[in-house]
């Protein structure tokens, strides 16, 4: 069913009635062609994916948490993670109104930059160098407690045994280019967060054996000298949750992959965590 609200105050935004009854807003291509033309076609592409996944009137908040360790440097002084995050920005433009993200960061410490927003993307990941240089140092473990206590600051994010529920459920695309400090405390983090509304993609930068390009007899080769990210692997596969909440995979380079393509790969398993957290009572 459809709604028509003669209300100027919804001007600009696609009105579209959820799953759940509630109605879900996303921002129009209308109000992105005039206030960041520059995500249009990254939100089309992303539209194709949603409809692919049935998640077209889906309603979540997306954040973003990248890895700040001194490996990472060529990839943010490139630009690469700048056009990676414009692109999880349109992503978040299609699951929520508000037109923005929550960005994340971690290397040795857990930091929270703030909201990347269709008024500032053009030089926010330029702009958070300045204010948060590279770290020596891996902690998945730290920036995933500082999450979930940003998202249910009533559990610190400590322990969790029982279903937290909440009116949406979060999104986040966990990026890095190397292995944690912190296995154990990373591992307990996904196991409580499993009773919580959070969705964790991971993806990992750089040469491994689940690299989403690779092929053939050059990929044959190429899997002899990747990178190791068989904990993120174990992760995506970790036992003792109360629901399967992650998901993983790698590219070598963030930029060799197609923007469609990607949009794909990020909704591989989140549609079929949306239906089990809905299911298990984790949405209201």
């Amino acid at each position: 069913m459809g709604f028509i609200l003669q209300n100027p105050a919804f001007e600009g935004f696609e009105i579209q009635s959820c799953i759940s009854g509630i109605l879900k807003m996303a921002i129009s291509l209308e109000k992105l062609e005039k206030e960041a033309p520059k995500l249009i076609d990254l939100a089309k592409k992303a539209d194709i994916s949603l409809k692919k996944a049935n998640l077209s009137e889906h309603d979540a908040k997306v954040a973003l948490c990248l890895d700040i360790s001194g490996s990472m440097s060529q990839l943010y002084y490139s630009g690469k993670i700048q056009q990676f995050a414009e692109k999880i920005l349109a992503l978040g433009c299609r699951f929520d109104d508000d037109g923005s993200i929550d960005i994340f960061l971690f290397g040795a410490n857990a930091h929270i930059p703030g909201e990347m927003t269709l008024q500032n993307f053009n030089n926010f990941i330029g702009d958070i160098q300045q204010k948060y240089p590279l770290e020596g140092g891996t902690y998945y473990g730290k920036v995933m407690k500082t999450i979930r206590n940003f998202y249910f600051p009533q559990g610190k994010g400590g322990t969790v045994n029982a279903p937290v529920s909440s009116n949406k459920p979060i999104y986040v695309m966990f990026v890095t280019d190397g292995a944690t400090g912190d296995e154990s405390l990373s591992e307990q983090q996904l196991k409580w967060s499993s009773y919580e509304p959070i969705f964790w993609q991971f993806m990992a930068i750089g040469k491994s054996n689940r690299n989403v390009k690779k092929g053939g007899i050059k990929g044959f080769f190429s899997k002899l000298a990747a990178s190791d990210f068989s904990f993120l692997e174990g992760l995506d596969d970790l036992r003792g949750r109360y629901l399967d909440n992650s998901d993983f995979f790698s590219v070598e380079d963030p930029e060799a992959i197609s923007n469609q393509d990607l949009y794909d790969l990020l909704m591989t398993e989140y549609p079929n965590w949306v239906k089990a957290v809905q299911s298990k009572g984790l949405l209201k």
